[in-house]
């Protein structure tokens, strides 16, 4: 008789469960049901007491564009039942890389086979008067005094609060948006506030500002830049989102710093700031309300302190390994080939990678990296640039240089750049023209050939870039061919959603549940719900909807 030997499971533990982390959990218990894969067990460990949400989408809360409720991004209860270790508010005080040992704040500890580190960025705190020396906040236990095992020579520590600031408080009415409980406090502090200053130019910051001024507080912006999102799009581009941000409520002083943030007892009254647009000096601001939107750093703490290779982000391979192999990282706090982007796709394709190499289901699977695609979600303004935007229109073709060709209508608020190196595309810049974007996004991903007529990129649904169809009206998403790629954050198609919609999906939330269309950075639900309207007025048939 032939005995019959099981493998041992692979104890595969993950640090931080938020968008990337969970992406990962998801993409290992879907490869579960394949005879192939290798046998996990799976351990979760959180610092947030809740499950993982979608943090990109927190702006959209500030501007009372969506509930807390919807942001949900894990099954927690699926979880348990698949047997998942979850851990949330659990914090990870330090790794032992040699005893494959991680270390909680609780005492207790966890060993590993692999372990994933998907510890997010955390929010940069400027370093002015008014942040940076509160009175008590020295006494406030700092990272240096978090107890750990007194036999890990290198401890990684974490004692909470707001990074950055010493003792981890910020004055009242000052907030960060990082957290759902960030979006929270801003949302309860609107009421009782009569200005907002919102610092950072990019686009959490603008978002976060259009998300205020929605609700009828006004807001200035500083912006160091020389126009809004200087990092992604050109000045004629940036002026264009300026000039439509001012007739939505936000004022944007640009080429403007923070100098300190001026507190009366325990809450900001005022700020005071450096440079600006000329239209008013540098002085001193009313603000009772401050978002701090400064940018975010790779969280490498536990990775630096564990001795792990650490430059912007920790170090990993193809393999998304680190200087350790039994040692992962992915998202926010990954450095791959020199970069650390912070954005959605990245991590979610990341994710997908190292759940084939973990299970065995593609050993040969690798990250290779990402086309970065930024998107600006505020409410009235749709910018997109992707691919490699910032070429000079005026450089001569060839010898490295490439073709750049322009569309700028200020009365129209609509700009396009699109630039094409080989006979094809290869950047796209559009503000205020969602369906050419989308349409000149398919060119980008799929590198076919451009038209020898490079103006027909300009308004694509006019010509013949895409598909070869009439003139049509930019923003109708009925008029997309179904390869179009709706949602960029999942790969999900016009053609897909159609499908979700033919088996049920009757809703934009029923559609995610299908296709996870919107569960990203969210920009694409506008189109998902024009989608759904047109297909419900040409076929209005009595499928009951599906429950997401």
């Amino acid at each position: 008789m032939t005995a019959v030997t099981t493998a041992p499971r692979l104890h595969v533990v993950v640090v931080g469960h938020g968008m990337a982390g969970s992406r990962l959990v998801d993409e290992l218990l879907a490869r579960r049901r394949s005879r192939a894969s290798r046998p996990l067990r799976i351990t979760v460990i959180g610092e947030e007491p809740y499950g993982a949400y979608n943090r990109v989408l927190l702006s959209e809360v500030v501007g009372g564009r969506a509930d807390v409720a919807a942001l949900q991004l894990s099954d927690l209860d699926g979880y348990r039942t698949a047997g998942v270790d979850l851990r949330l508010g659990g914090l990870v005080t330090g790794l032992d890389l040699l005893r494959h040992k991680v270390f909680l704040a609780d005492g207790s500890a966890v060993g590993y086979d692999r372990l994933v580190l998907a510890t997010g960025a955390r929010p940069v705190v400027p370093d002015v008067p008014g942040l940076s020396d509160v009175p008590g906040l020295s006494d406030v236990p700092g990272p240096s005094d978090v107890p750990g095992p007194s036999d890990v020579p290198a401890l990684a520590g974490a004692a909470g609060g707001v990074p950055g600031v010493p003792g981890g408080r910020l004055p009242g009415g000052v907030h960060l948006l990082r957290t759902v409980d960030d979006a929270r406090e801003i949302v309860a502090g609107v009421g009782n506030a009569r200005h907002a200053v919102v610092v950072g130019g990019g686009l959490l910051g603008l978002e976060a500002a259009r998300g205020l001024a929605s609700r009828g507080l006004p807001v200035t912006v500083l912006n160091a830049g020389a126009h809004p999102l200087h990092r992604q799009l050109d000045a004629a581009a940036g002026t264009l989102v300026g000039r439509r941000l001012a007739d939505l409520g936000v004022r944007v002083r640009d080429g403007a710093a923070l100098r300190a943030v001026l507190v009366e007892g325990d809450r900001v009254v005022a700020v005071e700031a450096t440079g600006g647009d000329g239209a008013a000096p540098a002085g001193r601001l009313p603000a009772d309300l401050v978002v701090l939107a400064c940018g975010a750093r790779p969280e490498t703490t536990l990775a630096r302190a564990a001795g792990l290779r650490v430059g912007r982000g920790v170090v990993v391979d193809d393999r998304l390994t680190t200087s350790d192999p039994s040692v992962h990282a992915l998202g926010d706090c990954a450095e791959h080939d020199g970069q650390s982007p912070g954005l959605l796709a990245p991590a979610w394709e990341q994710a997908r990678v190292l759940a084939d190499l973990l299970t065995g289901a593609d050993p040969q699977a690798r990250y290779r990296g990402c086309r970065l695609v930024f998107r600006l979600k505020a409410a009235g303004l749709d910018v997109l640039a992707a691919g490699e935007c910032d070429a000079d229109p005026w450089a001569p073709p060839g010898d490295g240089g490439c073709e750049v060709v322009q569309l700028v209508d200020p009365a129209a608020g609509r700009y396009v750049k699109a630039v094409v190196d080989g006979g094809r595309l290869v950047g796209v810049v559009c503000v205020g023209v969602p369906r050419t974007a989308a349409e000149l996004t398919v060119l980008l991903d799929r590198g076919t050939p451009v038209p020898a007529d490079r103006a027909t990129l300009l308004l694509p649904g006019a010509g013949t870039a895409v598909g070869g169809r009439g003139p049509a009206v930019d923003g109708d998403p009925t008029l997309l061919p179904d390869r179009v790629t709706v949602c960029h954050c999942n790969g999900v198609t016009k053609g897909q959603v159609v499908s979700a919609r033919e088996a049920g999906a009757r809703s934009v939330d029923a559609v995610a549940a299908r296709t996870r269309a919107g569960t990203g950075c969210g920009g694409c639900r506008d189109t998902v719900a024009g989608l759904l309207t047109w297909l419900e007025q040409s076929d209005p048939s009595p499928t009951p909807q599906a429950t997401p």
